[in-house]
């Protein structure tokens, strides 16, 4: 059996080495993600399988043409697709892992605005479950279910075998009090909440997380904000990879 926050790890599929296991957990790995997120694109499923892009290509189409997914066009992201599930493959997800599931996404209700956004988070977790680096993550609608709401929700929030760990993707500067209230926020998540450790903040464009460091070091400077500099220091991590943000870019930003 997988469990719920491990639905979607292709490790977590494969029972032998034959050509038609491996295929089959290929299968029941993207279902699985399209029904946690909703909808995913190719670049997700490059990193998430760790697969040359022609083969994915070639593998979504076979998908299609089986009638459990449906591509559906978009013109927000490189891609210029997303994939979503189709009644088929809803009930093949159905059958096996032996309960009911609802799934409403429909090709018309896709937020457009935040695609990118959305697409960048799944690659990252994705990217994490490959290499082994994440054991399990809860995306941002799963937390909804723990009744804090939306306000507190992190983009994502995964598990490295040693701590609870928060993604933010960043992908615009933010005004300062939006972002005293987002500071606020994460120290609500670790402290109070105990959602999480700690948090890394990740964009596609350096400039964005620059811009948040330097804004949440003005604000750690005005003493009536009671923000204390050593907490957001030890729990607040700026991510400045270049390969990372170069992949981020590539991947969703550069058409």
């Amino acid at each position: 059996m997988i469990t719920v926050y491990e639905r979607g790890i292709l490790s977590r599929y494969i029972q032998s080495k034959s050509t038609q296991a491996r295929h089959q957990a290929k299968l029941y790995c993207m279902l699985d993600w399209l029904l946690r997120w909703g909808y995913t694109s190719p670049s997700v499923l490059v990193a998430l399988w760790g697969l040359d892009r022609s083969v994915v290509n070639r593998m979504l189409r076979r998908y299609v043409n089986e009638g459990v997914v449906v591509e559906v066009p978009v013109y927000s992201c490189r891609d210029k697709r997303v994939f979503i599930l189709k009644p088929a493959g809803v009930r093949l997800l159905e059958d096996f892992h032996q309960q009911n599931f609802k799934y409403g996404v429909k090709p018309s209700s896709f937020p457009k605005k935040e695609l990118n956004h959305d697409l960048m988070v799944q690659y990252l977790v994705a990217r994490g479950v490959k290499s082994g680096e994440y054991q399990f993550f809860i995306n941002e609608s799963e937390q909804s279910k723990d009744g804090t709401g939306r306000k507190r929700r992190l983009d994502a929030i995964v598990y490295n075998g040693e701590e609870l760990i928060g993604l933010e993707i960043e992908c615009s500067s933010k005004t300062i009090p939006y972002r005293l209230d987002i500071i606020r926020r994460y120290k609500t998540a670790i402290v109070e909440e105990n959602k999480v450790n700690k948090i890394l903040m990740i964009s596609h464009k350096r400039k964005y997380i620059k811009d948040a460091e330097r804004i949440h070091n003005k604000l750690f400077d005005e003493p009536e904000n009671n923000l204390e500099r050593s907490f957001f220091e030890e729990h607040i991590k700026y991510v400045y990879s270049k390969q990372l943000t170069a992949e981020l870019y590539e991947s969703f930003w550069a058409y």
